[in-house]
């Protein structure tokens, strides 16, 4: 579990004491949500009900956004459910963030979402794809979108269209559609992650009202109202990453616990104990402290998102700590996996599973070790 920094005040949502109860769950049907590239709706509900759904939600709705220590919070409860079973954790993750997206929108598009309670599952595919025709009162919207991860239980999902304009470049809009104006396609055969369930949604010529869509530079930029919870004015770039490495810190905490009592009892065929390995000593070494690490780093990113001041250059940090916390969970689990050994790699193996879901947490666009690293240097270096 990740720990709040030394001296903060604790965080106060509750939903990183919820979290345990959804962790469990999730460990039972880990594999099998792996297997069936979906979580089970057990697991989906859980989630809504410990919290994530709700988490950046305004207050006006019955949210907690506003809630002291919410990004702390959350970075714990999302550790606490990747511990047990990492898609589960990614999509309580896309459940708060697509949450705080949609607080962007017009107050008629939030009360439509949230007028009756904020406990809403949402889902979201945020990159631009399909064709987007402005008519009155709103676009019409035609088209496929992938990776909308959770989407199966969603009431409602998120998705990115480009809207040109009469001069300028197309403006990247999203757009909010209930379940019924949909069909979802079973898309998402990948290598890791299997349980996020990212599959894709299809619209054919749906209608979407201007109360239901929001520009992205204004989820970017942050909320400008001074009066907006803090976590909905702060720019995008200073939490996008947390959302997605937090739950790789738990799922490689719950590694490391399973890899390191199987190899306590392990025995080679020469009849030595495995523990007895210097190798193997090293590897437990470096996988807890690189683990500690990366956990460091991103306890101080949430606390800062929190309560520091917010500059360019504590955004840029943040950004590439996020890239620099996943560089150490794969440095982690890579050491791990290559001392398992082949019995390590059987599918019946947790420490394989997380091997899988690290790295392809590695590749989500939030946490690219080149652009972040470039933008905080430049900055470092008086480039920009």
């Amino acid at each position: 579990m990740t720990n709040a920094m030394p001296g903060t005040p604790p965080a106060d949502t509750g939903l990183a004491a919820a979290a345990g109860k959804v962790a469990e769950l999730a460990a039972e049907s880990a594999a099998a949500a792996d297997s069936a590239n979906r979580l089970s709706p057990p697991v989906a509900e859980a989630l809504v009900s410990a919290g994530f759904a709700r988490h950046l939600v305004g207050p006006q709705w019955g949210g907690t956004a506003a809630a002291p220590g919410a990004m702390r919070d959350l970075a714990r409860a999302l550790a606490v459910v990747g511990a047990g079973c990492m898609s589960a954790a990614w999509c309580g993750g896309v459940l708060a963030a697509v949450g705080r997206m949609c607080s962007h929108l017009p107050e008629e598009g939030q009360r439509e979402l949230w007028g009756d309670g904020p406990d809403v599952p949402l889902a979201g595919s945020l990159a631009p794809s399909g064709t987007v025709r402005e008519v009155p009162g709103g676009w019409r919207l035609s088209g496929t979108w992938d990776f909308a991860s959770g989407v199966d239980y969603a009431q409602w999902t998120m998705v990115g269209g480009l809207v040109r304009g009469t001069e300028g470049p197309p403006v990247l809009r999203h757009f909010v559609l209930p379940s019924s104006d949909y069909r979802v396609l079973d898309t998402w055969l990948n290598v890791g992650l299997r349980g996020t369930g990212s599959n894709s949604v299809v619209l054919d010529d749906v209608f979407v009202p201007a109360h239901r869509s929001f520009e992205h530079r204004s989820v970017l930029m942050g909320d400008p109202d001074p009066a907006a919870p803090r976590l909905h004015r702060v720019p995008l770039k200073l939490i996008n990453g947390l959302f997605f490495v937090a739950p790789g810190i738990g799922a490689v905490e719950g590694a490391l616990g399973a890899w390191t009592e199987w190899t306590a009892n392990r025995v080679e065929i020469t009849g030595a104990r495995t523990s007895s390995r210097p190798g193997v000593r090293l590897t437990l070494a470096r996988a807890a402290a690189g683990l500690d690490a990366a956990r460091l780093i991103v306890d101080r990113a949430a606390a800062e998102a929190d309560d520091a001041e917010v500059t360019p250059a504590l955004t840029l940090r943040a950004t590439r700590d996020y890239s620099t916390a996943v560089d150490l969970l794969l440095d982690s689990v890579n050491g791990l996996l290559r001392m398992s050994g082949a019995r390590g790699q059987a599918q019946s193996s947790p420490v394989q599973r997380v091997w899988r879901d690290v790295h392809c947490m590695a590749g989500h666009a939030a946490l690219q070790p080149d652009v972040n690293a470039d933008g905080w240097a430049k900055h470092a270096l008086g480039e920009e």
